[in-house]
């Protein structure tokens, strides 16, 4: 493998490319469900667009599309939890505890001056936790806003922060979880972590670092010890030994691209050589796909001097990407319009997008259900 073919190798890993994944586990979930384990974590600011991401990786005989992801969520196998980096992610509901175990208290620790600016305190917690508990087992799942309701006796106040910090403050800990969906809409209710799942797998802090670095390599590769460490938060001297652990087991491989060092699942030459040309295809993705999120370095996919029209300003705001030739080409929007082209392109500087070709993927692209 060469420099040139990192981005369409990392396409096979994701399951943009190629076969859908299977499960890492031999858990006998959903496709949707797989996919998700298969990645570890699914960013999802944006739930409609995440929701996209993960149908996008069923495979082109997917009928089902979004549907599927979201029966997927409904039976409890998917929730949405802010998972690492202080980000909201899909992730499947058997391994969200072992995964808060290692980055929770992190994010609960680095979050702690900005709970003092909006007057939240531990007393104050504990008594969210006791009236969230109430009014989710006296009324079962919650909208956001009914659970915020719930909240009223504490008077936090109705800032954005105090109920953001509220909401997530419990979730890091570990007591509320999103799921499930509510029907006809992009959004997702509250419930008891521990009623929603009963049986969680459990893993210890060297087992549990040890899986989520297998399924992140295995589900993103090639990538660097950076990447690593930069999609999970973690510190870089545990990514990097629990990346050795997996590469001393065979279950990873270490590879030399012109001057960096990767690691990538041990068949992923083979996987290129055979869905290379699969990973050429024009593609339409999410805004928060984890093609462009999910890396430290970008510029396999896409260019550095393009990454400000990805993220104009720098707001952690992502646009949606066309991808063509395993390369991010330009930003795409959904046209308005009743008639005419479905998707309103934007080419990057000197590149040009084969609009036919796009419409074409539209067509039957699970955004567009």
């Amino acid at each position: 493998m060469d420099a040139h073919q990192i981005s369409a190798a990392r396409l096979i890993s994701q399951g943009l490319a190629g076969p859908p994944p299977p499960s890492p586990t031999g858990s006998g979930l959903s496709p949707a469900g797989a996919v998700v384990e298969h990645l570890g974590c699914v960013q999802a600011q944006a739930l409609g667009g995440a929701l996209a991401s993960v149908a996008l990786r069923l495979g082109a005989g997917a009928a089902a599309g979004v549907a599927a992801v979201r029966a997927a969520i409904d039976a409890g196998e998917i929730v949405r939890s802010w998972t690492q980096r202080g980000t909201i992610h899909l992730t499947t509901a058997k391994d969200l505890g072992w995964i808060l175990g290692l980055t929770g208290a992190r994010t609960m620790k680095s979050t702690t001056k900005r709970r003092e600016v909006f007057g939240i305190t531990d007393a104050m917690l504990e008594s969210a936790a006791e009236l969230a508990v109430a009014a989710l087992r006296d009324r079962g799942p919650l909208t956001r806003e009914e659970l915020l309701e719930a909240f009223a006796p504490l008077r936090a106040g109705d800032e954005y922060g105090h109920a953001r910090y509220l909401i997530t403050s419990l979730a890091l800990n570990n007591l509320i979880v999103q799921a499930p969906m509510i029907e006809g809409k992009d959004e997702m209710r509250y419930v008891l972590t521990a009623e929603w799942v009963p049986t969680p797998t459990e893993l210890d802090a060297e087992e549990a670092l040890h899986e989520w670095m297998r399924r992140y390599v295995t589900g993103h590769g090639p990538v660097t010890i950076d990447d690593a460490t930069r999609w999970t938060a973690l510190p870089k001297t545990q990514v990097r030994k629990a990346i050795q652990a997996a590469i001393d087991a065979e279950e990873i491989t270490n590879v030399r691209i012109g001057d960096t060092d990767y690691v990538q699942a041990p068949d992923l030459e083979d996987r290129l050589s055979e869905w290379e040309s699969d990973a050429h295809k024009t593609m339409l993705l999410p805004g928060f796909d984890e093609l462009i999120l999910g890396y430290k370095d970008r510029s396999a996919t896409l260019d550095r001097e393009c990454e400000k029209l990805v993220v104009p300003g720098g707001n952690g705001m992502f646009k949606n990407t066309v991808v063509s030739g395993s390369r991010a080409r330009g930003t795409w929007k959904r046209s308005p319009r009743k008639t005419g082209p479905r998707v309103l392109v934007e080419a990057f500087p000197d590149q040009t997008i084969d609009t036919r070709a796009v419409e074409e993927v539209a067509a039957t692209h699970p955004a567009f259900e």
